[in-house]
């Protein structure tokens, strides 16, 4: 498979900004999604990288030191950069404009990432970190919550067929208590004294 001739066109207005820097063309990694083919572009200069992955367009784009890995826009929202960035930009025809607003972005990491010590880089990374897996375990829980949810639900059902024992038993299954109603404490009491 060779790498998207979009992608390698529009490499070609980041490369003289990246060689300027010392990175230099690591590889292309090529897969087929759901969504059809993709490439990945790397480049490298020590221990760091730029990695940019496109499809139809541009989608991954974010800068690696060591382990440490952040997205392009929020580094540059983290810098304080949010209102002066350009990418990422509405869609265009031109298929190139993309890259010629990461060219403009990438003048405000010239300091950390491209010739510092990544200090910016690192801490963004790991407030990245942070946020995402805060945001994963609230989904996780919201998606927990749904299925105790549904017991609760199926509890009362049971209550108001007058099936105490079996309204008890589920509510006695439900792990996350906190979701009870002052409704169903007393549901529960009541179920309590008339088994």
């Amino acid at each position: 498979m060779e790498p998207l001739k979009d992608l390698t066109n529009g490499l070609q207005i980041l490369e003289p900004f990246l060689i300027r820097y010392g990175f230099t063309f690591d590889k292309y990694e090529n897969g087929k999604g759901s969504g059809g083919q993709f490439t990945i572009a790397t480049y490298k200069m020590g221990n760091k990288k730029f990695i940019i992955g496109y499809r139809y367009s541009i989608g991954e784009l974010c800068y690696q030191f060591d382990n440490f890995i952040v997205g392009h826009t929020f580094y540059l929202d983290h810098l304080g950069f949010a209102d002066k960035k350009q990418f990422p930009d509405f869609q265009s025809d031109d298929k190139l404009l993309a890259f010629r607003h990461i060219l403009h972005d990438l003048e405000f990491l010239v300091e950390d990432f491209f010739v510092g010590s990544c200090d910016q880089l690192i801490y963004a990374a790991k407030l990245q970190d942070k946020i995402i897996k805060e945001h994963n375990e609230k989904s996780q829980q919201e998606y927990n919550n749904q299925f105790d949810k549904m017991d609760i639900e199926k509890a009362r059902q049971k209550f108001k067929e007058k099936n105490y024992k079996k309204s008890l038993e589920i509510y006695m299954t439900i792990e996350r208590k906190n979701l009870f109603s002052d409704f169903d404490k007393k549901t529960i009491e009541y179920c309590k004294r008339h088994i």
